[in-house]
């Protein structure tokens, strides 16, 4: 049978959704090609060899330029991390998926939304984040989500991450021309997003892809050392040249710059306190794993 290539637009229960220009076809990945690639994710291209009725089994993943872990996306171009008022915005999370994606080398921007009830989150994001990624304040109500389409357009792919309930698929399905996914909300019992996304799914829209995904509350560091956490925010960066030691981690280090701008306010107090809270646990894993 022919070999054809494509990408994943769909992945559930290790039953895989192809898409490319002659169609989408519903694939299955052998256990050897899941092993070795450690397994397959959407966004991933693919080699498949075509069988009948729409069906194929994948042969092959092609080279990926990077890969989220949360969400789990490959090949993404940009990730829109979407905060709200409600549920309470998670600044850990939000940390640490931007941490991801400066590692993966992905374009973050980050997403405020519900802007009509959000203006204090906004002030907040801005404080902490202003010099780390765009800040785009919509409404998933009105046509500020069109803001967001510049960002994908040209086939690039983006995606969400953040927590559930932020309106994500809210954001999607006002930019696509048709609903895409169901909308969810908060439970009354915890406070919490209610998971209404259940999988993964890439979607044609405005000149480029997006990604649905599931919201999650947890976000794992991987592949960072403790002293290599300061290298990836450009603020701590750009002042780092004036600290006394060139290894410095902005801790415990006496005549530390990156200190002193958090002193005079011109770095966020607030991140750089979380900043110290993330180093420290990386020196813990990296304590306890040796």
């Amino acid at each position: 049978m022919a070999i054809k290539t494509g990408t994943v637009i769909k992945s559930v229960g290790g039953v895989f959704t192809v898409g490319n220009e002659t169609g989408k076809y519903v694939c299955f990945a052998p256990k050897k090609i899941r092993y070795f690639d450690l397994d397959v994710v959407v966004g991933d291209k693919v080699r498949f060899e075509e069988l009948k009725h729409g069906k194929g089994v994948v042969v092959e993943v092609l080279p990926r330029k990077n890969k989220l872990a949360r969400p789990e996306i490959a090949n993404v171009d940009v990730c829109f991390v979407v905060l709200a008022c409600e549920p309470q915005a998670d600044f850990y999370l939000c940390d640490k998926v931007l941490i991801n994606c400066f590692q993966e080398q992905i374009e973050p921007v980050i997403v405020v939304n519900k802007s009509d009830i959000a203006s204090q989150l906004l002030d907040e994001v801005e404080d902490n984040y202003r010099d780390l990624a765009d800040i785009v304040s919509v409404s998933a109500m009105n046509d500020s989500v069109k803001k967001l389409a510049t960002y994908i357009d040209n086939g690039k792919l983006g995606c969400f991450a953040g927590q559930s309930a932020v309106g994500k698929t809210s954001i999607l399905n006002a930019m696509s021309e048709e609903t895409v996914g169901a909308t969810g909300g908060i439970s009354q019992k915890s406070g919490r997003g209610v998971h209404t996304t259940r999988y993964s799914s890439l979607h044609k829209v405005a000149g480029g892809f997006l990604a649905d995904t599931c919201g999650f509350s947890l976000c794992e560091l991987h592949d960072i050392r403790s002293d290599e956490l300061r290298l990836y925010l450009d603020d701590f960066v750009t002042v780092a040249h004036d600290c006394r030691f060139s290894s410095c981690t902005h801790t415990v280090e006496p005549d530390c710059a990156v200190i002193s701008a958090v002193q005079k306010g011109k770095i966020s107090a607030n991140r750089y306190k979380r900043y110290v809270e993330e180093y420290n646990e990386l020196k813990e894993s990296e304590k306890n794993r040796y």
